[in-house]
C-alpha cells in the first residue's frame, strides 16, 4: 500500500473521471490508472465502475471510501506523533493542534493561560479530536463546523470563530466568476479527504455549484494555497485567521461561499 494510491483514489471518487483525476495529481492518465490498478490488487477488488459514466463506486469502492480519508489522515498523524513523542520535559502540558491554528491563535491563548512549558503537536483535526480522546493529549484547539457535534466523552469550549473565504491576489489575471452553476476561473482546492475541503464541497454541492476547470493546485495545506494564492496563481478558501494582514480581495462570489465556523477547546470530561 502506497500513501499515493489513497490520494489518487479520492480524486477519482471526486472527479468520477480519470482523465480530470489525472490532471489534478499532476500525472499521466495512464500512469494514474495503473496506480489505482494496483491499488485495486492490493485490496482484492475493483473499486469502480469502469462502464458508467461517469464513474460510479462498487460496493468495494464505497466500503474503502468510507475507511479512507480517516487512514490517509492518520498515517500522517502517526508520524507527527512518533516524531514529536521524545520531550526535553520531564511534566509539560501536551498540546494538539492544527498547523493553521499553531500559527495564528494558538500563541496568544498560550499567554493567556500562563503555560509555563508544553508540548506542541500539530495533527490533522481527525487526529487533534482522536488524541484528546485517547487521553495522548491533554487539550486541543480545533475548528468545528456547523452541525459537528463534540464526540462523546470530550467537552468543547468554544474560544473563537473564523471563516473559510474564496480570496485572490489583487493582480490576479484571470477572474474566478460564478456563471451558471459553475465556478470559472483558476480555482485551487483542498485534497479530497480534508476537513476544509469536505465543508467546501458540501457547500457547493448544496447549492448545485461544480468546478469547471481541472483545479490549478490541490493541496491539503491551507498555507501552502495561500502561499499560492499570494503568488498570483489563482484563488482559494482561505482561513480568515490566516489571511489576517495580507493584500488579498474576495472573490466576487455568493455570501454563502464564506464557510464559518468556531475554534474550539477540547479536553476529556472530568471523572465523575
Amino acid at each position: 500500500m502506497e500513501l499515493q494510491w489513497i490520494d489518487d483514489f479520492l480524486a477519482l471518487c471526486h472527479t468520477r473521471n480519470f482523465t480530470r483525476a489525472a490532471e489534478a495529481r499532476c500525472t499521466t492518465q495512464s500512469a494514474f490508472s495503473r496506480r489505482v490498478q494496483r491499488l485495486e490488487e492490493w485490496l482484492g477488488a475493483e473499486l469502480f465502475n469502469r462502464e458508467a459514466r461517469p464513474l460510479t463506486l462498487t460496493p468495494a469502492g464505497e466500503e474503502f471510501f468510507a475507511r479512507a480519508p480517516r487512514l490517509r489522515e492518520e498515517i500522517f498523524d502517526a508520524r507527527r506523533a512518533v516524531l514529536s513523542s521524545s520531550s526535553v520535559y520531564k511534566k509539560s502540558l501536551r498540546v494538539y493542534t492544527t498547523n493553521t491554528l499553531a500559527a495564528t491563535l494558538l500563541p496568544s491563548w498560550v499567554m493567556e493561560s500562563r503555560l509555563e512549558n508544553y508540548s506542541l503537536i500539530v495533527a490533522s483535526i481527525a487526529g487533534c479530536i482522536e488524541a484528546v480522546r485517547r487521553r495522548h493529549a491533554d487539550v486541543a484547539l480545533v475548528p468545528q463546523f456547523a452541525g459537528s457535534e463534540t464526540p462523546i466523552g470530550l467537552r468543547a469550549e468554544k474560544i473563537a470563530a473564523d471563516q473559510l473565504v474564496l480570496l485572490r491576489a489583487p493582480g490576479l489575471a484571470r477572474a474566478v466568476r460564478l456563471e451558471d452553476k459553475k465556478l470559472k476561473g483558476p480555482v485551487m482546492v483542498y485534497t479530497p479527504g480534508t476537513s476544509y475541503g469536505a465543508q467546501i464541497a458540501a457547500m457547493l454541492d448544496a447549492h448545485g455549484i461544480s468546478i469547471a476547470d481541472a483545479p490549478v493546485c490541490e493541496s491539503a495545506s491551507a498555507e501552502a494555497l495561500l502561499a499560492q494564492v499570494k503568488a498570483g496563481l489563482g484563488a482559494a478558501w482561505i482561513p480568515q485567521l490566516l489571511a489576517r494582514g495580507e493584500a488579498l480581495a474576495r472573490c466576487d462570489a455568493p455570501a454563502y461561499f464564506d464557510i464559518g465556523y468556531g475554534i474550539v477547546l477540547l479536553k476529556p470530561e472530568l471523572s465523575p
